[in-house]
C-alpha cells in the first residue's frame, strides 16, 4: 500500500469538519454559542497547523490498516447516525446508544461482558455532559420523541 501523507489529509479533513460545524450553527443564545465557537475555532487552529506540519515535517504512512478498514466504516456509519437521528430522538437517548455501540466495537475484545461495560461507561459519560450543559451552563441540547 502507497504511504500518504498523513498530516495533510488530516488537516485538510479538520479545516472542512470545522468549516462544515461553523455553516451548521443553529439559533443558540449569546452563552450558547461560545463553547461551540471556541472548539470550532480550536479545530480550525490544528488543522491550519497540521497543513504547516505538513509542509515542514510531513509524517507518511499507510492510511488504515487492512483490519481497521471495516471498523472505520463502521465508525463512520454509527457517527452519521448519531448527528441525523440527534434532533430526532433526543440528545441523551441517541448519544447513549452511539457511544455504547462505538466503545464496544472499537474494544480489542468484544464480548458480553465488554458490551456491558461500554454501555455503563456511555452511561456515565453522557450523564456528565447533560448534567454540565443542560443544567449548570443551560445549553439546550437537542430533544426528541424520547428525552
Amino acid at each position: 500500500m502507497k504511504h500518504k501523507n498523513t498530516d495533510l489529509i488530516g488537516g485538510l479533513i479538520m479545516i472542512i469538519v470545522s468549516l462544515g460545524f461553523l455553516v451548521q450553527m443553529g439559533n443558540f443564545t449569546v452563552y450558547g454559542k461560545m463553547f461551540p465557537r471556541a472548539i470550532i475555532l480550536l479545530l480550525f487552529l490544528a488543522g491550519v497547523g497540521l497543513l504547516i506540519k505538513a509542509k515542514v515535517n510531513p509524517a507518511y504512512s499507510e492510511l488504515f490498516m487492512e483490519e481497521d478498514k471495516l471498523k472505520m466504516i463502521v465508525v463512520g456509519i454509527i457517527s452519521l447516525g448519531w448527528v441525523l437521528l440527534l434532533k430526532k430522538i433526543g440528545f441523551v437517548i441517541t448519544s447513549f446508544a452511539a457511544l455504547g455501540v462505538l466503545i464496544w466495537i472499537l474494544h480489542e475484545k468484544r464480548n458480553w461482558k465488554n458490551f456491558c461495560i461500554s454501555f455503563l461507561i456511555a452511561a456515565g459519560e453522557v450523564a456528565v455532559f447533560y448534567l454540565i450543559f443542560a443544567k449548570l451552563l443551560l445549553v439546550p441540547l437537542p430533544s426528541g420523541l424520547l428525552f
